[in-house]
């Protein structure tokens, strides 16, 4: 008689991380986006990202994705010298097969944050990408208070919104009414400042609109109204007016229906939109990171 043995062979960890000598963290810091990573030696960058305009967030940038897609667990574990202290979980995260395989969200991202001044180590772990491995990845807390305090002071520079926020802005009227409110007047002064800011905006065009209430004639002229106190108000605060192409157009271009208060509500409102040169080599939004790149 044969008998058949089964035997369970744990499934082996490939480790990525640094330890005592040889962490690094770097910081790449302007007035668009903060960038503070540890290089992780042959499987990328651990990013802690900061755009101007949003929320801190996390992710890992892989030169040679190693992990499975599926999810990864995300834990805060003790360094090899802190072996006493207790791991904890923080859930799991998504993997894509990308450059940029993993992204985790603010809280958890500021979390990391608050663990790494700690002393301790957040860590992925997901299967491999091929076989029955483990992929972990680690991040040091080594030198992480030393370059903490750079991050904060690029992170209160940053704009108040970037460019995609903007790109295409809405501001509303009140119904029959051209005056620009508190919240209108916020907005426009939060574009001001990224106009001032990135010299690669060569146009502005400003565009009027009005519901369908009132004879054609008045809504055009209440357009007319709307989008030069949009453009006086740039003008005013120091926007170059040969940068802007002023134009209204009445009740003839409804985003909504004039048949309902919310619709005509809609329509009620000065568009802007922004020509920015794409393709300048000393472009500094070119180093926003691509989180669809294969």
């Amino acid at each position: 008689m044969t008998i058949l043995v089964s035997i369970s062979v744990p499934a082996r960890s490939a480790d990525f991380g640094t330890g005592l000598t040889d962490t690094e963290w770097r910081i790449e810091a302007n007035i668009y986006f903060c960038r503070f990573y540890q290089p992780i030696p042959q499987y990328g960058l651990a990013v802690f990202f900061h755009q101007a305009g949003e929320t801190l967030e996390f992710y890992l940038e892989s030169t040679r994705n190693l992990m499975a897609e599926g999810q990864a667990a995300l834990t805060v574990e003790a360094p090899a010298w802190r072996s006493s202290a207790l791991t904890t979980e923080l859930g799991y995260v998504n993997v894509r097969d990308r450059q940029i395989p993993i992204r985790v969200e603010t809280a958890r991202a500021g979390r990391m944050m608050d663990e790494l001044g700690l002393g301790m180590a957040p860590t992925l772990t997901r299967k491999a990408k091929f076989g029955d491995d483990r992929v972990r990845v680690q991040i040091s807390p080594v030198d992480f208070k030393a370059y903490y305090n750079d991050y904060l002071a690029c992170q209160a520079g940053l704009l108040p919104v970037n460019f995609e926020q903007i790109r295409q802005s809405t501001v509303r009227f009140d119904g029959g009414g051209d005056g620009l409110d508190a919240r209108a007047r916020s907005q426009l002064d939060d574009i001001v400042t990224y106009l001032k800011a990135d010299p690669l905006i060569t146009a502005i065009y400003v565009d009027g609109h009005s519901d369908s209430v009132g004879t054609r004639y008045d809504n055009r002229r209440l357009s007319e109204r709307r989008a030069y106190r949009v453009t006086d108000y740039l003008v005013n605060a120091g926007i170059d007016a040969a940068m802007i192409l002023t134009r209204y157009h009445g009740e003839r271009y409804p985003i909504a229906s004039n048949e309902t208060a919310a619709g005509r509500a809609q329509n009620r409102r000065v568009t802007l939109q922004f020509d920015r040169i794409d393709d300048d080599p000393e472009d500094p939004l070119a180093g926003l990171p691509d989180f669809e790149a294969r």
